[in-house]
C-alpha cells in the first residue's frame, strides 16, 4: 500500500513538473512590455514605408492613415487585418521577416503595395 501511495505521489509530482516547463515555454513568448508605435500611409498604390523595423517580443501599435484612395493593411503571420484607416495592436512574437500588404482592391496598383516587417 505505501508503494502504491509513493509511486501517486512521484507520479503527481512528475506530472506536475512538466505542466509547469510548459507554462514556462509560453511565457518566454509573451510580450517585452515595450510598445513600438508605427504609421503607415496609403497612397495611391505606395505605401510611405517600404520596410518596418521592429523588436522581437514587443507591442506593436500599427496606425493606418489613408492620403489618397482606400485602403487596407494585412500582415497574415500576425493575422492582422485592418480593412480600413484606424489602430490595431499585435505582439511581434516571431523573429523575421513578414509581408504586408494592401488587404483592399483599391485599383490595377494594388498588387504593387506590398512592404516587409522585419522582427529583430
Amino acid at each position: 500500500m505505501k508503494t502504491k501511495v509513493a509511486i501517486l505521489i512521484l507520479s503527481v509530482f512528475a506530472f506536475a513538473t512538466i505542466l509547469s516547463a510548459c507554462g514556462s515555454k509560453t511565457e518566454s513568448a509573451a510580450a517585452t512590455g515595450n510598445v513600438t508605435e508605427v504609421t503607415v500611409t496609403g497612397t495611391n498604390f505606395a505605401w510611405d514605408a517600404k520596410e518596418i523595423k521592429v523588436k522581437k517580443g514587443d507591442t506593436v501599435k500599427l496606425t493606418l492613415v489613408n492620403k489618397q484612395g482606400m485602403h487596407g493593411i494585412e500582415i497574415p503571420d500576425f493575422k492582422v487585418n485592418l480593412d480600413k484607416a484606424g489602430t490595431k495592436e499585435f505582439v511581434a512574437d516571431k523573429a523575421g521577416t513578414f509581408e504586408f500588404k494592401c488587404s483592399v482592391m483599391c485599383g490595377t496598383g494594388h498588387g504593387e503595395m506590398i512592404g516587409k516587417l522585419i522582427v529583430e
